[in-house]
C-alpha cells in the first residue's frame, strides 16, 4: 500500500476512533484522560492531513504545521497519562516542543524537501513518549502495590507497552534518520512512511479500546485521593501518612527517618491576618514539602499546622540537611506570594529496628517540642538511633 492511502486511512481510523471516544467515554465520563485523549485524536489527524499537502504549493507551511501538530499530538497523550494519576499537564509541553519543530522545520527548505525538520520532529516524539512512558509504568507500580483493581491495572500496562512500543519505534527512527537519511532503502524498509502509518493506527485502535477501562482507573483514583488527601494542602491525611509510612518501614530493608514539623507561632498568623492567611501559610509549606522532597519520601498532615515525613536515609545530618531546605523553599515560596509566614521547627528520629511507627512519631514529636523549647526554628534530633 502506498504512503498517501495510509496516511488517508490513519486520517480516517484517527477521525473515527475520535467520534467513538467523544461521544462513548468523554460525554459520559468527562474525565480528563478521555479529554486529552480526544486532543491527541484531534491532533493526529490534523497532522495527517497537513502531510497530504506534500508536493502541492501549500507544502512550504503545511509541513511544518504538521510535524508541529504531531509533536503536540504526543504531548496531549502525555496529558492523558498525567490525568490517570491525578496529576497535570503544564503548558510547556505543548508549546514548546511543538514550537522548536516549527522553527525546525522552517529553517530547513520545507517548499522542496518533504522531510524539513524531520530530525526535531523524531527527537522530540521519542522525548515525548519517553515522558509518558515513565509515567504510566510508575502508576502502574502504585496501583500494583495499592492492590487496585486488576482490571484498570491491565490498562494501565496495555497503555504503558503501546507508549513504550512507540518510544523504541521512534527512537530507532531517529537513529536510522540520523544514520542514513530519510530517502535511504533501508530507513523506508524498517522506519519511513509506510510502517510508521501500520505502528500508529495500531497503536491509536490499543489505546482507544482501553478508555472505558483508563476513564474508570482515573473515576477510582479521583475518590481514592478525596478519600486520602488533606482537602487543603494536598498532602496525605493522618491516616494515609500512617498506612504508607507503616507499609514502607515493613517492605523495606533500609532505614528511615521520620520528622515531625510544626509551624512557629502559627497562631499568630491567624489572630494577626486571619484564617484565609494561615490557611495559605499551610498550603505554601506544603508546597514547599511536595517541591523540595521529589525522590521517595512520604509527606503527610497530621492536623493543624502539623506535619509529619518519612524520609528515606537513616543519616540524622541529611534528614536536617533535607528539611532545611524544605524551610528555605517555604519562606522563598512565602515572600513571592507575599504571604505571612513564619519559621518551623523539626523533630527527626531515626527509625530503630526494634521501632514501629507509633514509636518513631513519638520520639520525633518529643524532639520537635525540645526545638521549640530551645528557640524554635531549628530541626533536633533525637538522640536514641
Amino acid at each position: 500500500m502506498d504512503p498517501l492511502t495510509l496516511r488517508v486511512a490513519l486520517a480516517a481510523v484517527a477521525v473515527s476512533l475520535l467520534l467513538l471516544s467523544y461521544a462513548g467515554v468523554h460525554r459520559r465520563t468527562r474525565s480528563r484522560y478521555s479529554m486529552w485523549w480526544c486532543l491527541s485524536l484531534v491532533a493526529t489527524a490534523a497532522a495527517t492531513m497537513l502531510y497530504l499537502f506534500n508536493g502541492t504549493d501549500a507544502q512550504l507551511i503545511a509541513n511544518p504545521l504538521a510535524n508541529a501538530v504531531g509533536t503536540v499530538s504526543a504531548a496531549c497523550t502525555w496529558g492523558a497519562a498525567r490525568a490517570l494519576g491525578g496529576r497535570t499537564l503544564g503548558v510547556w509541553p505543548l508549546v514548546v516542543p511543538a514550537a522548536g519543530v516549527f522553527l525546525a522545520s522552517i529553517a530547513d527548505r520545507p517548499a522542496t524537501n518533504i522531510w524539513a525538520g524531520g530530525w526535531a520532529t523524531l527527537l522530540a516524539m521519542v522525548l515525548l513518549f519517553a515522558a509518558t512512558g515513565r509515567d504510566l509504568w510508575k502508576l502502574r507500580g502504585e496501583h500494583r502495590d495499592m492492590g487496585e483493581s486488576p482490571l484498570g491495572t491491565r490498562a494501565i500496562t496495555m497503555l504503558a507497552m503501546t507508549v513504550s512500543g512507540l518510544t523504541v519505534f521512534y527512537a530507532f527512527r531517529f537513529a536510522m534518520y540520523m544514520a542514513f537519511g530519510p530517502t535511504h532503502e533501508t530507513f523506508q524498509t524498517f522506519v519511513g512512511s509506510v510502517p510508521t502509518t501500520l505502528a500508529l493506527i495500531v497503536a491509536l485502535v490499543i489505546v482507544t479500546f482501553t478508555m472505558t477501562d483508563l476513564s474508570a482507573v482515573e473515576s477510582t483514583h479521583q475518590l481514592r485521593m478525596r478519600a486520602t488527601r488533606d482537602s487543603l494542602t494536598g498532602l496525605l491525611n493522618r491516616g494515609e501518612f500512617k498506612a504508607r509510612a507503616t507499609a514502607r518501614l515493613a517492605s523495606s530493608g533500609a532505614r528511615h527517618a521520620i520528622v515531625f514539623a510544626d509551624l512557629d507561632h502559627f497562631k499568630a498568623i491567624n489572630d494577626t491576618h486571619g484564617h484565609a492567611a494561615g490557611d495559605a501559610a499551610l498550603a505554601t509549606f506544603a508546597s514547599a514539602c511536595q517541591q523540595t522532597l521529589t525522590g521517595d519520601e512520604i509527606v503527610g498532615r497530621m492536623g493543624g499546622e502539623e506535619f509529619a515525613l518519612l524520609l528515606p536515609t537513616s543519616e540524622p545530618e541529611e534528614a536536617r540537611a533535607r528539611v532545611e531546605r524544605v524551610s528555605e523553599a517555604y519562606a522563598r515560596l512565602a515572600k513571592a506570594a507575599s504571604i505571612p509566614s513564619t519559621t518551623v521547627s523539626y523533630g527527626i528520629a531515626i527509625v530503630a529496628e526494634t521501632d514501629d511507627l507509633a514509636q518513631a512519631l513519638r520520639r520525633a514529636d518529643a524532639a520537635m517540642y525540645r526545638a521549640k523549647r530551645a528557640g524554635r526554628d531549628q530541626a533536633v534530633v533525637d538522640g536514641t538511633h
